[in-house]
């Protein structure tokens, strides 16, 4: 019998099927990665994926991870439920969690697997969660129509998304399905509104980040690079001597803690 809900861990060799039920997975701790109809994208903190039922996916872990399933009948035995399960599912994708939906998606999770035999437990648990992300998706496309211009790309949406996975390779896939939009199309209008290109931004965020934990701070070098998403310490001064035409050791000599 398939649980309703559970806490699990993804093997590290690629595995693929599809179910006759709906499934609700994110991201809880770690790295993992889903194909859905040949788009891979990680499903890690913060993000998640809808599958409907039949809907053939591979997925596979990176090192330690964990994450939460959600499974539901796509007939459900809540006649109130079952609109927002429809609604949920009418396609797969990959979804982005506010950082309150992902607050409380940790915290039913602590709670599923503290008490992985209880079946009211795991079904409440299951349930505010299909709740909460209908609702969280309404407000997200709602508030995105309501506050952007014709052509224009929210970039609230686009700089809380960069900050949440600034030490991480941010693919250019994955800014483009937050507004909505193909990736030529978010290139396109990315580079019209900012006068560069998504990765060129993209870069900037990191170095900007580096540069201020270069001032406040007596973090290793090799730290802030893997925090800002530098391969090593060598990509981190390069980068930034690139951009300041100033080594990070020299800067921090100059400017940490307001020093003339």
């Amino acid at each position: 019998m398939v649980k309703q809900a559970e806490v699990i861990s993804l093997p590290q060799s690629a595995e693929h099927h599809d179910h006759h039920h709906h499934q609700l997975v994110f991201g809880l701790e770690g790295a993992t990665e889903f194909d859905i109809a040949g788009h891979t994208r990680p499903v890690s903190t913060g993000m998640g994926c809808l599958l409907p039922c039949e809907t053939d996916h591979a997925f596979w872990g990176v090192g330690d991870n964990s994450i939460v399933v959600v499974n539901l009948a796509p007939v459900h035995a809540d006649h109130q439920l079952q609109p927002r399960i429809d609604a949920l599912f009418n396609q797969s994708r990959f979804i982005h969690c506010s950082s309150d939906l992902q607050v409380l998606i940790a915290a039913l999770s602590r709670e599923m697997q503290k008490n992985p035999d209880d079946a009211l437990l795991q079904s409440a648990c299951s349930n505010a969660i299909v709740c909460a992300l209908q609702r969280h998706l309404e407000q997200q496309l709602a508030g995105y129509h309501r506050v952007r211009l014709p052509g224009k790309i929210n970039m609230d949406v686009i700089n809380n998304y960069i900050d949440l996975h600034i030490d991480r390779k941010i693919r250019v896939t994955e800014l483009a399905g937050l507004v909505f939009l193909s990736s030529s199309q978010f290139f396109d209008r990315f580079r019209q509104q900012t006068g560069m290109t998504p990765q060129h931004y993209i870069l900037n965020k990191r170095l900007k980040g580096a540069q201020e934990a270069l001032e406040t701070s007596d973090e290793p070098l090799i730290l802030i690079a893997s925090r800002f998403g530098f391969s090593n310490q060598s990509a981190l001064t390069r980068a930034f001597t690139q951009y300041l035409n100033i080594s990070p050791a020299r800067y921090r000599k100059t400017n940490q803690f307001g020093s003339d």
